[in-house]
Formats: C-alpha cells, structure tokens, sequence
C-alpha cells in the first residue's frame, strides 16, 4: 500500500480536524441524507421505515434522528448470514466477523471503499497519538475473521510505520523482541500489556528500562484510571497510554480515539465526520446531555457502503466530558466522550445494588501488591437476576494473605457501598489472557479453571451468607 500524504506534527488530514463545529454539523446532515438513502436499499431498514411511517427526505435535522428505529444485536442476529447490504454481493470485498462471545457471530461486509476509508480514519486516529513514520510498531490485535489485526495494519501502513503485525500470543517472544527490536508501538489489550509485562520482570527483563516504548494504543476492553496508571508506571519514562474504540459492526477500531490531552483526561475524540451519536439513558432512551452522567452509546454511520448502521445499539457505557467541544489539540468538531467504562449487559445485580466490573478492576489495580490476575466469581440467580452474590478473587504478591484481602475487601466496600468477599491467592493461581480478559465467571466454572482457589469459596461463601457480616 503507498504511504499517505506527509504527517504533520499533529494532523492526519488537517483540514476536517481542525474544521469548525458548525461546517461538520452540515456535513453530517448531508452525509446522513446519503445514508439513509443507501439504507432504504436494505430490506430490514426499508420495512422499519414502511412501519414507521418514514422517507429518508422526512430527516431534516440531525436532532431528527430519534425519529429513526434503533438496531441491535439481537435483529442483527437475525439477519445472518450476510446481514445488513446495501450494495450487491459483488461489490463486498471482504467480510469480517463479530466475536461470538455472546451469541452467533455476525458477518460484516465491506466494500474495497469501506476499507480503504478504515486505512486513513486509522492513520488519523494514530496521528492523533503520535504514532508517526520513524516508528517502530509491535501490533498484537487478533486476524483472521477478526477486524482488530487487519484494520491496524491499514492504519499503519498509511502513515509508514515499520510493523510486526504479531497478533495475540507468544509472549516470551513479545518480551525479547520488545527489548531487542526497539519497538516504539505497541497495540493490543491493555490486559495483554499487564501481561508482557508480568512475563518481562519473570525473566528477568525490565520495561522501564530495557523496552522502548513510548505509545499504547489499547482497546478491545475497559481501562480503568488506576489500570492505566499501572501501565504507565511500568513502562519507560513518558509512556503514553492512548485508547482507541470501535466495534466490528461500526467498521473497526477508530470510531474515537486520544489525543495527548485525552490519554492523560481518559476521554477521546469521535471521528464526527463518519458517525453521529447520540448518549441515552438505557432505561428510558432518552438523550442525556448532562457531562458526567453515564449512558449507552449509540452510533449512526455517515460513510459506510456495504453495512450502514442506522443509531446501532453498542451496549457500551460513556459519557459527555465538559466542554466536549473545546480541545487544546484543536479537534473541535469532533466531540469528546469519556472512555468506556462498562457495558450495560455487564452490570451484575449483587444484594439489590448495582456492580460493574470496572469500578472492580479500579480499585483492585489501585491496591498495592495486587497482581494482574483477578476475577469476578459469581452466583447465577435462579430468578433470572445478573448474579446475587458475587466474590473478588485476586492475585497477590505476598499470596493468600488475610490482611491483604481484608484491606482490599474495606477499599471495595468503600467504592461500591457493599460487601464482597475477597480472596487472596498466589501469582500465577488464577488464568491469563491474551486477548480481551473474561473477568466475570460463574462459580462452576471457576472451579475448573482455578481448582485451588475455588476450594476457599466454600468458607467465604458461607461468611457471606451472614446477614450481620454485610
């Protein structure tokens, strides 16, 4: 692939970056007006449309969008093999495929357009970051049928990094190869970070000082501040910790992305002049526009050809950041939103109160002497509820320390306003992942992977039981 225009100090493409909020606004309208066009080619949208009453030239305003029906997983689910088209099969260069992990996989089609468009978002999203051509990058996102691996070899490609495109795995390779190549990039999980990095002090190897890197680029999961923090403090001095976000369904990884500002405040920039979205309450769907407040995102695309998605349903949670559109970098028309914090899918009910994992991975990252490992083992509820009592098993430097789990159990207790029974166990007791982690896990299941600590569930279970204990 032919390397992209020049890089400047901070631009990709300068000129819709640095645009004004009003001139987006305009272009999202007519690109809107192009996607709803495509969209009403799709049987499903075309039906929704018929049922609702709607012409694509009824939208107007962006703000008309919510007269617009909503997508999901389950109706994409139902729409397989080949999903959502609005161009003919011989026109779709490549599908890629969503994960599966909570369902059937669903196939996402793209045009040789839609891939080319994913090549120069991507270069902007890591210009953004400081990526630039002298680099030299380790990416260890998934291939094959996955979106992660390929998309940043696009990005890459523009903008003339020097890549290894390594994918998930190998780690005792990753850590020499780290050290011994001058990597200055790497791109995988931020769970898969901890990992190297875990693996690197075991032999012997010290990120500070024996790594080069200078950027992460991570996603693919929840970043917790004190997570992040972790990482940075691992790494050489001045490690920027950046994260990028997207789904398979919305066209790959660089739907938002960090600017230097927004890696040390934890929001990041979406790319407006390919998406408009919206926060809304899950309970209500209504917009919220307050900063702070939590809400589900949704996205419509503005410049899809094979699959537009029409305000999809991610699940994930965010919020507005203060004066989201006003940057130092100058990206004022592309709004900022905080990172994701969680999905909606994965708040866990425990005694009446509402628990997400990432507040968990907070507060445990804070913690001193934790390790990288730790899960969230739960009770299914025989009524249909998430979980109703739930335990934090962790990994901890001094092992299965009382005093380490009690501190640990008052600091949890402190964040989430109950009780959950903590666990200590010793380095290397619970799984590792090199992919996204899979922190919750059902109490079965917990005792194959982790036989030795699951045996202690039994007494903490018991004590939890214990009303006067709560």
């Amino acid at each position: 692939m032919a390397k992209g225009p020049t890089v400047t100090t901070t631009y990709w493409s300068a000129e819709v970056e640095t645009a004004e909020p009003e001139q987006i606004a305009q272009l999202q309208l007519r690109l809107l007006g192009d996607t709803l066009r495509a969209c009403a080619q799709v049987p499903h949208y075309r039906a929704e449309f018929e049922r609702l009453g709607i012409e694509p030239g009824d939208v107007r305003e962006l703000s008309d969008l919510r007269e617009l029906p909503f997508l999901d997983k389950s109706v994409l689910r139902s729409l397989q093999p080949w999903g959502i088209q609005a161009v003919p099969l011989r026109e779709v260069a490549r599908f890629n495929a969503t994960t599966g992990t909570t369902g059937l996989p669903c196939n996402i089609g793209f045009t040789r357009g839609d891939l080319a468009r994913i090549g120069e978002l991507g270069a902007r999203n890591l210009t953004a970051m400081g990526v630039r051509p002298d680099d030299i990058a380790w990416q260890c996102y998934g291939y094959g049928l996955w979106i992660g691996g390929s998309s940043l070899d696009r990005a890459y490609e523009q903008i003339g990094t020097t890549t290894f495109p390594a994918g998930p795995g190998r780690t005792s390779l990753a850590v020499e190869r780290l050290r011994d190549l001058g990597v200055t990039v790497i791109s995988c999980t931020p769970t898969f970070a901890l990992l190297l990095v875990e693996r690197a002090q075991e032999a012997g190897v010290d990120p500070r000082t024996d790594w080069r890197l200078r950027i992460g680029i991570f996603g693919g999961e929840t970043m917790s501040p004190a997570a992040t923090a972790r990482l940075r403090e691992a790494m050489p001095s001045g490690f920027q910790a950046h994260n990028t976000y997207g789904t398979t369904e919305l066209g790959g990884p660089f739907v938002a992305g960090t600017c230097a500002y927004g890696a040390e405040q934890g929001a990041f920039h979406v790319w407006a002049d390919h998406h408009v979205i919206e926060i809304l309450d899950p309970a209500t769907d209504e917009p919220i526009t307050e900063p702070g407040v939590p809400g589900e995102l949704v996205v419509t695309s503005l410049q899809r050809e094979a699959s537009p998605m029409l305000r999809w349903r991610t699940r994930d949670l965010t919020s507005w950041v203060p004066d989201s559109h006003d940057c130092p970098c100058g990206r004022r028309a592309h709004p900022k939103i905080s990172w994701i914090s969680g999905r909606t899918d994965d708040v866990l009910k425990v005694r009446g109160s509402l628990v997400m994992p990432s507040q968990v991975e907070d507060v445990v990252c804070a913690t001193a002497g934790t390790g990288a490992g730790w899960q969230l083992v739960v009770d299914e509820d025989p009524d249909g509820l998430r979980a109703t009592e739930a335990t934090v098993v962790v990994e901890m430097a001094g092992g299965a320390s009382p005093d380490a789990a009690a501190t640990l159990e008052a600091r949890l207790r402190d964040r989430l306003g109950i009780r959950l029974p903590v666990i200590a166990v010793g380095p290397g007791e619970l799984p590792r992942y090199e992919g996204k982690a899979r922190r919750v896990i059902d109490r079965a299941e917990f005792a194959d992977v982790a036989p030795a600590a699951a045996v202690r569930l039994g007494t903490i279970r018991d004590r939890a039981a214990d009303p006067v204990a709560r």
